[in-house]
């Protein structure tokens, strides 16, 4: 026997079917189903087509199911109920019972900023949920892994632009600089003068211009003295802590690592404009709830937690 082409059959005329089942009665179907009773029969006639079969046949008590209809209505009705199930689980979503992973791509200092945060918040409401980091592709790579689905969210500083990306702000990222606690300077604040006199330890700047922190130091005329380049923000405090260098963490690192490091936090003299943090998605998951909660939660991240790519 040849196997059934389902890809060409249209499935709204199992749904006619069963209810043929369960009235006997083209009128009565036309009725439940708000179909004319010419489109009803006009269904029933394309269901005997496709499956070769009478299906139902007219008698004075009704219409009567051949043997054939007779074995097709189970498997009919469970194959719609599971259909109707899944549409229903994958538009209800509960966190506490929800096993599934969610790829997100970010850079290093967006990850240590959101990670702990997030993976806190999740594990607690939802421990079926897997997160799983990636590192930052380039652009045409990101939207073409979001439009693939093998990428949910992206967590960056700047948009991502391709076509059906959906690009929303959902925090600002700040930061502050560290010294070590033995190179005591009075006050909360440091000094322009602290500032510019001591060494800095920077990452690696993405273009001949420095960081942000040179170009807002540049437009007044000012320039800082750097020491030492490195190529990760871990380094960056360590070398501050074992060398006396100011170096730029965000805030809520800047507490975790100067209780580790021995590292005293101070506000900048001079005003470094905060960063956006991006979440990116796509289009093709604006109906998809877990992606919507997931997201969700990163807009309930507080403002003012978070650390700042500046350096």
């Amino acid at each position: 026997m040849s196997k059934f082409n389902v890809s060409r059959f249209d499935l709204n005329l199992l749904v006619v079917f069963l209810e043929l089942w369960e009235t006997r009665s083209v009128t009565r179907t036309s009725e439940r189903l708000s179909l004319t009773q010419s489109a009803v029969s006009h269904a029933l006639k394309r269901l005997r087509a496709a499956l070769d079969d009478e299906l139902f046949l007219h008698s004075r008590s009704g219409l009567q199911p051949t043997l054939r209809a007779q074995r097709l209505v189970e498997p009919i009705k469970k194959a719609l109920d599971e259909i109707g199930n899944t549409i229903s689980l994958e538009s209800s979503f509960d966190p506490a019972t929800v096993k599934r992973e969610f790829q997100i791509a970010l850079g290093e200092i967006v990850e240590l900023s959101m990670t702990p945060l997030l993976v806190k918040e999740i594990a607690q409401e939802a421990p079926g949920i897997r997160l799983k980091f990636r590192a930052m592709p380039d652009t045409r790579t990101a939207c073409d892994m979001l439009e693939k689905g093998e990428l949910q969210l992206m967590l960056s500083t700047r948009d991502i632009h391709g076509a059906a990306i959906v690009n929303e702000e959902v925090n600002q990222l700040s930061m502050v600089a560290m010294l070590s606690k033995e190179v005591s300077l009075p006050g909360r604040a440091m000094t322009l003068e602290a500032y510019l006199s001591i060494p800095h330890v920077v990452i690696h700047p993405l273009d001949h211009r420095g960081s942000v922190v040179d170009v807002a130091l540049a437009k007044n005329g000012l320039k800082r003295p750097i020491a030492t380049v490195v190529q990760n923000y871990m380094a960056m405090a360590m070398v501050a802590a074992q060398c006396g260098y100011i170096c730029h963490l965000p805030h809520l690192l800047a507490d975790q690592f100067g209780d580790l490091l021995g590292l005293a936090v101070y506000d900048l003299p001079v005003e470094i404009p905060a960063s956006p943090l991006i979440a990116t998605t796509h289009a093709r998951f604006q109906s998809d709830p877990g992606v919507m909660w997931l997201l969700q939660k990163v807009r309930e991240i507080p403002k003012g937690r978070l650390l700042s790519p500046q350096r």
